[in-house]
């Protein structure tokens, strides 16, 4: 891959890095496409973005931002109808760096009017539990007006964008206390799921170890086997799964913290950063739930979605 763009993920993959960081599923088609989640959790619908805007906006009809090391916030509404355009300066070689908080389209345009990165999945319906935290990094090729546009195939969707030519902070993920989490399952003492059961945050970072030593057989059955069976998520199975993680060369966990926990299931916040090997960074925090599995004494990741 040319210096165009470090991070041109979007490959049917985009939504993949942050979905299926956990399953890793090879390909997302349409609005049926659906993540088995707890009873607990709201299921997402997948809808992909327009190859293209359905409306090209051109630079007089964008807002010109001044876009430094400081980090710029944006806040706004879109829906089917109404799209957004921002522009902004930058020579070669510079580092830009957003986040996208909400479950919109979004295309960059070079000034060359290129696309260099676009947005192709969303997930449509988690109103409760809005997409938040996918955070992007692009190595700008030319020296000139770049163009971000966002829009959304929804009726209507809230966002905060976040960018910058500097670094974007991590966001803290939330944290239940130790309290809450008790009160939540107060028949189960947490003396004695601990000492009874290995800890769902030590299966987490075992997971992402297993992937990071290429031991994808191990990881992969370190998945619910409705994870695994679920044939949109993994059309092929482990073949699916391990075309995927085979992409990736790093993984660094950031920060694990367990949120909930009761006899059966566990809920952990994780930060995780990833380097394909094309050589694109991409950072996510994720909220993943775990079960656990008696049969083989042990805790299955079945379901994630984004913090």
């Amino acid at each position: 891959m040319n210096n165009l763009c470090r991070n041109q993920y979007m490959n049917k993959s985009l939504l993949y890095l942050t979905i299926s960081i956990i399953y890793g599923c090879s390909n997302f088609s349409t609005a049926e496409n659906q993540l088995y989640l707890s009873t607990t959790s709201p299921t997402p619908t997948f809808v992909e973005c327009p190859q293209k805007p359905k409306t090209r906006l051109g630079k007089t009809d964008t807002k010109s931002l001044s876009l430094t090391a400081n980090i710029i916030t944006i806040s706004d509404t879109v829906n089917s109808e109404k799209q957004l355009g921002y522009k902004f300066y930058a020579r070669t070689g510079k580092d830009f760096n957003y986040r996208i908080t909400s479950n919109v389209c979004i295309w960059i345009f070079a000034p060359d009017t290129k696309l260099l990165q676009r947005r192709e999945l969303i997930i449509a319906t988690q109103q409760d539990s809005p997409i938040s935290g996918e955070q992007m990094s692009i190595d700008l090729p030319l020296t000139g007006e770049y163009i971000i546009q966002v829009s959304t195939p929804t009726k209507s969707s809230q966002f905060n964008l976040e960018m910058s030519l500097g670094d974007l902070p991590i966001p803290e993920p939330s944290v239940v206390s130790s309290e809450t989490a008790t009160s939540a399952s107060p028949s189960t003492p947490i003396s004695e799921t601990s000492s009874t059961k290995a800890s769902a945050e030590e299966a987490v970072k075992n997971y992402y170890s297993n992937l990071n030593q290429g031991k994808y057989q191990q990881a992969w059955n370190q998945l619910s086997s409705s994870f695994q069976n679920n044939q949109k998520l993994h059309p092929d199975g482990y073949n699916s799964y391990y075309d995927w993680w085979s992409g990736i060369s790093n993984i660094v966990i950031q920060n694990v913290q367990q949120t909930n926990t009761s006899t059966d299931t566990s809920t952990i916040n994780v930060q995780v950063k990833y380097t394909k090997k094309s050589g694109e960074n991409i950072t996510q925090s994720l909220e993943l739930f775990l079960i656990w599995n008696s049969a083989n004494n042990n805790w299955a990741i079945d379901a994630v979605t984004l913090n």
